[in-house]
């Protein structure tokens, strides 16, 4: 299946600050995660999606989609039912066309990330995303060559301001220390 084109910018902001606006009215932390959160700490890429990590439980996200019906989100039933194995972990959402992935944690690590997300203005409004260390943990994880591409950016952009034995400690966790070795070498020395 080919991937859909990207979205306008504009569009794809209006879109984020409707969700994020429908997430605080429901007291619902959020981070926002994927590209999004890479054209925040490391070079903006087109994207067809809002990818966003929920701190809510199963039975808090079934309720979220229902109630994201009645706010104007439409919940991608169909998606749903070709990914059994997402139930209860991931929901995906659409506004006028564009897509919103919205997921629980995976693992400790995206758990955890919670405590260390950052706060970033956005169209006169401040969102949380997820911050550049976790996020190159997640790209990591994925493995996807944009994925890496991804991680490459942040990193070069964010390097002086990363806590490198944070990387290395959960990298050793995740059982990813090989790719963040290769990430740091692909990315070129740091600061000296």
């Amino acid at each position: 299946m080919a991937e859909p084109p990207p979205a306008p910018a504009d569009e794809l902001r209006r879109a984020l600050v409707e969700l994020v606006a429908f997430l605080e009215s429901r007291r619902i932390p959020y981070m926002i995660v994927g590209a999004m959160a890479v054209a925040v700490w490391g070079r903006p890429r087109a994207t067809a999606d809002i990818d966003v990590t929920l701190g809510i439980d199963r039975e808090d996200l079934e309720s979220l989609a229902e109630h994201a019906e009645s706010s104007g989100f439409l919940l991608d039933r169909q998606w749903l039912e070709w990914n059994p194995s997402l139930r209860g972990h991931q929901i995906r959402l659409t506004r006028g066309g564009l897509t919103i992935d919205a997921m629980r944690p995976r693992d400790a690590h995206e758990g955890a990330a919670f405590a260390r997300r950052r706060e970033i203005p956005v169209e006169g409004r401040t969102l949380w995303f997820v911050a550049p260390d976790d996020l190159i943990l997640m790209k990591l994880k994925a493995g996807r060559p944009r994925d890496f591409e991804d991680a490459v950016t942040v990193l070069v952009a964010q390097r002086s301001s990363l806590d490198e034995a944070y990387l290395a400690d959960w990298a050793a966790r995740l059982g990813i220390s090989g790719e963040l070795t290769y990430l740091l070498g692909a990315a070129g020395p740091g600061p000296a």
